[in-house]
């Protein structure tokens, strides 16, 4: 069955007994994650407990569908329920799925977590149409609910964001939940346990930029010309919920870095040092793709994109309905220009 919304949040900490399966798709792997997680504790406590926990491998379940029933409805050593995990599941397991649904009795409990099923999806139409069994759809929040979000997860190690500070997270942390858990709980540590107010300074000393990151890594694609890539990571950004004219500040926000760091470099300073006393530091993990770019492109011509997606971000934010297209078309545009500039690096 499908699980009404309001009843997720209960049936998440106390699974009713009647089910003896529970289906976790959408594409907010974080919350799948986080979801599954606390079933697993509320049915067998401790979800590392060799005892009464056990996983199986996705493939050797399709391959192999009695493995499932027999894992299911094995005996835990002193007692209690046993849960079965299965963890990047597809519709190659719908087979042994529909087995252990049409058993007489269960005792276990399985617990599976997939990614984006269609919904013409085998196994999630078995799942959602059997009364022994639950589907949760986990989808990426938009935008506007954020905020709510990150209040909630704050208020579980008993913080409180001042307003300027709240904008802030929510602006850095992304929409997706175990980042945004993941980077809170940091936050919670650095703030300590004798203070309860979260600060712009507390959120600027200890939370990355997540969101932006990932943008980053996507421009500069784009001005590698690395065209496939670019349309990649495009569509993982904004099935992830950031807004296309976010997506495209940021890009701006990167080209000026660039060209701070391409004046450095036309003022006769090594790009080695450019690049080791460059501040706010250039991140290990795209050092080598900024090198490649200011290498290739001169000042001149990084001017003229920053124009372009300046433009193009003003137009997104005034055709909100067509935002998403005249992101992709930006971003597109400067790949394809980017091959001007290919050479040897």
């Amino acid at each position: 069955m499908k699980l009404p919304s309001a009843r997720i949040e209960r049936f998440l900490d106390a699974p009713d007994p009647a089910f003896r399966l529970v289906l976790l798709f959408g594409s907010d792997g974080g919350l799948i994650a986080e979801r599954a997680a606390r079933l697993a504790r509320a049915v067998a406590g401790d979800p590392g407990d060799p005892f009464r926990v056990s996983e199986l491998d996705p493939e050797r379940v399709a391959s192999e569908p009695r493995r499932l029933l027999l894992e299911a409805q094995a005996l835990c050593f002193g007692g209690g329920r046993r849960l079965v995990r299965i963890r990047g599941a597809e519709d190659a397991l719908a087979p042994a799925v529909a087995a252990l649904l049409g058993l007489q009795a269960c005792d276990g409990f399985v617990v599976i977590e997939a990614g984006e099923l269609a919904a013409n999806s085998k196994l999630r139409q078995l799942v959602e149409r059997a009364e022994n069994a639950v589907a949760i759809g986990c989808w990426q929040e938009s935008e506007r609910d954020r905020p709510a979000t990150v209040r909630n997860l704050l208020a579980e190690h008993g913080l409180r964001a001042e307003p300027e500070a709240l904008r802030l997270l929510v602006d850095r942390l992304g929409a997706d939940r175990g980042l945004s858990r993941s980077e809170i709980a940091k936050l919670a540590l650095y703030v300590g346990p004798d203070r309860r107010g979260v600060t712009v300074a507390d959120v600027e000393a200890v939370v990355e930029e997540a969101a932006a990151f990932g943008t980053e890594e996507l421009v500069l694609a784009a001005l590698l010309a690395e065209t496939g890539r670019v349309e990649q990571d495009l569509q993982r950004l904004l099935g992830a919920g950031e807004a296309p004219a976010r997506i495209l500040r940021v890009a701006s926000g990167l080209i000026v870095r660039l060209l701070r760091l391409r004046a450095e470099l036309d003022a006769g300073a090594p790009l080695a040092t450019v690049l080791e006393e460059a501040r706010p530091p250039v991140h290990f993990r795209i050092r080598p793709k900024v090198e490649a770019v200011l290498r290739r492109w001169p000042s001149a011509a990084l001017e003229n994109e920053l124009v372009g997606l300046l433009e193009a971000e003003r137009a997104a934010k005034s055709a909100s309905l067509y935002a998403a297209l005249i992101c992709r078309r930006a971003l597109a545009g400067l790949a394809d220009r980017a091959a001007l500039f290919r050479k040897a690096t």
